[in-house]
């Protein structure tokens, strides 16, 4: 990859989503503006409804947007790029039950016209990545919901990308799995260098996981605030949730929420580096 951690690597401007149709007009994006640098792990929060999907569509090129843009490296998307791979919830539908593990892995590195040696590469460093190596014969039926879910990341890793889109990836599986997977996600991040835009419906996650998190108004949606999350970098589910400042982070990352479901100006600077303590009401 040739990028420089910290350099702007994905940005977006002014970003407006209008759904029209049978006389009805939805406007679901407003004005969206943030930047997501290069190797960092942003996660994305906000209230329910609040347009999450439809701005990480429109970011990864599925929908186009009414107004404003997405750049890739200062490049305008305007459909799915290259450097760009996906994590979506429901990783029953994204994986083909007639193909074996590895093939659902391998199938987007056909279109890049790799040799099939090359593929085959891949294909077991991603599932080694994810702790799924024996798993290459199987069919995503034989598995876990929490492990067709790692082949649905080693699928997205075998692609080699630049960023990482992940829309609630972990929302269809149990707590103890959901933990599991989130400490591989910051494993995988730490390792790999991806950039990495992570939605979550999931306060406690986006806290745990992200470097920075960002918090969406109510529909139509703003930035509510952007949080730099001081937490160390070696985290674990054990100590890192019971740390005080990790109940401080959720604290305040919950009460935006509550203030944007009320329509509550946000009462911090967009860029606020601390939260030592919670916000007026």
């Amino acid at each position: 990859m040739t990028f420089v951690k910290g350099q702007g690597m994905l940005d977006v401007r002014g970003l407006k989503k209008v759904y029209e149709g049978s006389g009805r007009r939805v406007e679901a994006v407003r004005d969206l503006t943030f930047t997501v640098d290069a190797g960092e792990l942003v996660c994305l929060v906000g209230p329910s409804g609040c347009g999450k999907t439809t701005l990480l569509k429109c970011m990864g090129g599925l929908l186009t947007p009414t107004a404003g843009e997405v750049l890739l490296q200062g490049e305008r998307v305007t459909g799915p790029p290259p450097g760009m791979a996906f994590v979506f919830q429901e990783y029953g539908r994204s994986l083909f039950p007639w193909m074996r593990v590895g093939e659902n892995v391998e199938l987007p590195l056909k279109q890049k016209g790799l040799s099939r040696s090359r593929r085959r590469e891949l294909v077991a460093d991603a599932l080694r990545s994810v702790g799924l190596a024996d798993a290459a014969g199987a069919y995503p039926w034989q598995l876990s919901g929490g492990m067709q879910q790692r082949v649905a990341i080693a699928r997205a890793l075998a692609y080699e990308p630049q960023v990482l889109l992940m829309d609630e990836p972990f929302a269809a599986v149990d707590a103890q799995t959901r933990a599991d997977l989130e400490d591989l996600v910051r494993g995988l991040w730490r390792e790999r260098g991806i950039t990495i835009l992570f939605v979550t419906h999931d306060i406690d996650e986006a806290v745990y996981l992200g470097e920075r998190v960002v918090v969406l108004s109510a529909s139509p949606t703003v930035v509510q605030e952007q949080l730099k999350v001081d937490l160390p970098d070696d985290r674990d589910q054990l100590h890192t949730r019971v740390a005080p400042r990790f109940a401080e982070l959720r604290t305040h990352v919950y009460e935006q929420i509550q203030a944007a479901k009320r329509g509550t100006p946000r009462d911090a600077p967009e860029d606020a580096v601390k939260t030592d303590a919670p916000p007026p009401a």
